[in-house]
Order: structure tokens, then sequence, then C-alpha cells
């Protein structure tokens, strides 16, 4: 399986650059991982929040192959455990998912429009976060999911 963690917005930072080069090096070990930043609207600022979500569901949805397994981070999505999430991942894998796809949103959330594509909706926390810091907690997130999965010393229960 290829997990490709897409996310709108800008270049990371260099305190998320540098963490997000130790995940991306540790997760290829275990699985095909990618990140893809999908730019900001043109002229986001002069758009409405409903243009501009719409804009960006064009673009995503644009983007997905129909065999693509949509995992959208929302607000009001399940949350899960670490082992949870592991046995997720397991499930997918042994249902044959070729490519899944973690999406990151906008500043604004997510179109309804990719939320009804999306085959699970999942919150991170009810704490709201940088876009940034999302994709490194998230790249953490799938480390630590793959080393409960391989019985790995890094996540203490």
């Amino acid at each position: 399986m290829k997990i490709q963690l897409w996310s709108i917005g800008k270049e990371h930072d260099p305190y998320i650059r540098d963490g997000m080069a130790v995940f991306q090096k540790r997760l290829l070990h275990y699985v095909d991982f990618e990140v893809k930043l999908i730019p900001t609207v043109k002229q986001a600022a002069s758009l409405s929040v409903p243009e501009l979500k719409k804009q960006e569901a064009k673009i995503i949805l644009d983007m997905l192959q129909p065999t693509d397994f949509l995992l959208a981070l929302d607000e009001k999505g399940k949350m899960m455990t670490t082992v949870q999430f592991a046995d997720f991942l397991q499930q997918r894998n042994n249902a044959g998912t070729r490519q899944l796809i973690i999406l990151i949103g906008g500043a604004f959330g997510i179109d309804d429009a990719v939320l009804q594509r999306a085959q699970l909706k999942m919150s991170l926390s009810p704490l709201t976060f940088p876009h940034q810091l999302v994709r490194l907690i998230f790249a953490e997130q799938l480390y630590r999911a793959y080393t409960v999965l391989n019985r790995e010393k890094y996540h203490h229960q």
C-alpha cells in the first residue's frame, strides 16, 4: 500500500521540514510514503470562504483516482487511539488498498464535496492546530502505528 499525505498550504517551516524528514525516512522502512503539498488557490484572500473551499475541492477531486481510499482529517471526524489507527492501517492493507490518501484541508476546512468522497473522516483532537504542525503530528502517528503493527519498542501502552 502507498500512503500519501496531502496538505493545502505553504512549504514547511524549517523546524517542520526537519521533523518531517526524520519521520519520512523512518516510514519508508515500512511503507511507500509521500507528502504532497497542494498550493493555496490563487487570490484566495479575495474569495469568500465557500468559494475558496469549492475551488480547493475541485483541485483535490481532480487529483484523486477512483480507487484511492480517502481519509479526510476533519474536526467532526472519528477519533481513534494509536492502536485503533494501527488496526485501521492493517485492515486497509488486508483489503488490498493500493493507495491511501490522507488529506489535511485548507485554513477553513474541507468542502462538503470532498468530505462526501472520503471513506473515513478522522479527527486528531478537538483542539485546533496549525496545518504544518498537523503534517508533522500525523507523520509521527503513522510511524507510531507501524511500530505497533511490527511490535517494536516505540509506543508504550
